[in-house]
């Protein structure tokens, strides 16, 4: 679709779910590749159709229903920003137009303009506020009660081709630092009381799965067959030995983050607002 490839899997039986370990809904994955080398046009592109699939996940396919002066947004910006490949939601979440303040505050310009009413939270991480993400998120939900909640985060990829090259949407929520083996209470519309739509990056890979991506690569340069005894698994038991997994970023992650979440964030503004053109946008949110 508009020249990426764009993967989409509906699960709807507890026996499938059973089968693919995900739970039941629509997942979503963009393969953009390196979109911070791209052309502005790749870019663009990007964009528009990551906003498709956000509209899509959400249930707001007519635009009588996107331009609603019922709904009401949450974005949920999770991640350490003071961790640079952990960041990718605080980032994503400065470059979207918030509006909910303006309702209170310039009531004219806010109904003139068709605004729909977007609030966002980077809640931090558990280390930094001693709170569960999911407890602030919730919190912040009965408050406000949101329509929809958009949640932001970092993921670990299991293949280094994937690793900050790809964009995964589901409807069934997040598990917060699942990921690198630090599980949280999963953020998800049972939780919540709210449609959900959560959006993914990989940024980081473990050094159990570079290593064995790395190996299969060098056994096919070199033209012989895979050691199959050279498993991930004791690849992971080999690292262990030496302080527990690593996780491993590309060097020039600062770069891809600002990319990568400009684009989220401009996906997340197109999708309820797409009469504001890029240029307008890039204006307002910078």
């Amino acid at each position: 679709m508009d020249g990426f490839l764009c993967s989409e899997i509906e699960i709807t039986t507890e026996k499938a779910s059973k089968l693919t370990g995900r739970n039941m809904g629509k997942y979503v994955t963009i393969e953009f590749g390196k979109i911070w080398l791209k052309e502005y046009d790749e870019f663009t592109r990007a964009v528009e159709l990551i906003s498709k699939k956000i509209r899509l996940l959400a249930n707001f396919d007519e635009e009588d229903d996107v331009n609603s002066s019922k709904i009401s947004i949450l974005i949920a910006a999770l991640g350490n920003n003071y961790i640079t490949a952990d960041s990718i939601g605080p980032k994503a979440l400065s470059k979207v137009l918030i509006t909910r303040h303006l309702k209170q505050q310039m009531p004219g310009l806010y109904d003139n303009f068709g605004l729909i009413e977007m609030s966002g939270i980077a809640p931090g991480v558990l280390g930094q506020t001693g709170m569960e993400t999911a407890d602030i998120i919730l919190s912040v939900t009965e408050k406000i009660k949101p329509s929809l909640v958009i949640i932001i985060d970092a993921l670990a990829s299991r293949k280094i081709s994937r690793l900050a090259t790809t964009i995964q949407l589901s409807n069934t929520g997040i598990a917060p630092g699942s990921g690198v083996g630090n599980h949280r209470r999963a953020i998800n519309s049972e939780l919540l009381g709210a449609n959900v739509v959560s959006i993914g990056v990989p940024t980081v890979v473990d050094a159990a799965t570079l290593s064995y991506d790395v190996l299969q690569e060098a056994y096919k340069h070199a033209g012989v067959e895979p050691d199959d005894r050279m498993s991930h698994d004791i690849l992971k038991s080999a690292l262990e030995e030496y302080g527990g997994n690593f996780f491993v970023t590309p060097k020039e992650s600062d770069i891809i983050i600002n990319e990568v979440s400009k684009v989220i964030g401009y996906a997340i503004n197109r999708s309820f607002y797409s009469d504001i053109s890029f240029e307008e946008m890039s204006r307002i949110v910078n």
